[in-house]
């Protein structure tokens, strides 16, 4: 009997240890975080590239808003019959005005490719990362799969035991 027992306590101990559920882990977890970096890092490159174009669009809107005020100051100009040399002076300030706006034209067309780029790439980084998750996420669910196989296993040991020691206590 006694070497039954320990018997026992050595099948116990042994099912308490497998019982144990081990931490999952993702081999390419670091992978994973450095992806996830990778696509914040683009989305801050995006995020400026946009600024970038909006704040040149509103340059664009505050140019057109001085051309029509020096339009205006022209007219007032050529009414109250102004000297030539002071409304070439404000025509000369209005072409450079203009010469301006066609600079930012450029520039936000420039821009608007470079964030076209910039998409492409964090459309990239994204399909990366989900792929990566992707496979988290299955190797997680075998993980658990397993896991629930080992405690099925474990729970048939205890029953086999258990009818063992029934069948063995019966004939003695």
């Amino acid at each position: 009997m006694r070497n039954f027992g320990t018997q026992l306590a050595t099948i116990f101990s042994r099912i308490v240890r497998r019982l144990e559920m081990k931490k999952f882990n993702f081999s390419l977890e670091k992978v994973l975080q450095i992806k996830e970096m990778e696509e914040k890092i683009i989305q801050k490159k995006l995020f400026m590239v946009q600024n970038s174009i909006y704040l040149a669009e509103q340059e664009i809107i505050a140019f057109h808003e001085n051309i029509d005020q020096e339009r205006e100051n022209i007219t007032q100009l050529i009414n109250t019959r102004s000297s030539s040399s002071d409304v070439m002076l404000h025509y000369n300030y209005l072409e450079g005005m203009e010469f301006q706006i066609e600079i930012l034209v450029s520039e936000i067309e420039k821009l608007k490719m470079t964030e076209i780029e910039i998409k492409n790439e964090l459309i990239e980084k994204s399909k990366e990362k989900k792929a990566l998750e992707k496979l988290k996420e299955i190797q997680y669910e075998d993980y658990r799969r397993g896991y629930k196989k080992e405690q099925l296993t474990i729970i048939d040991e205890i029953s086999i035991q258990s009818f063992r020691n029934k069948r063995a206590s019966n004939y003695e």
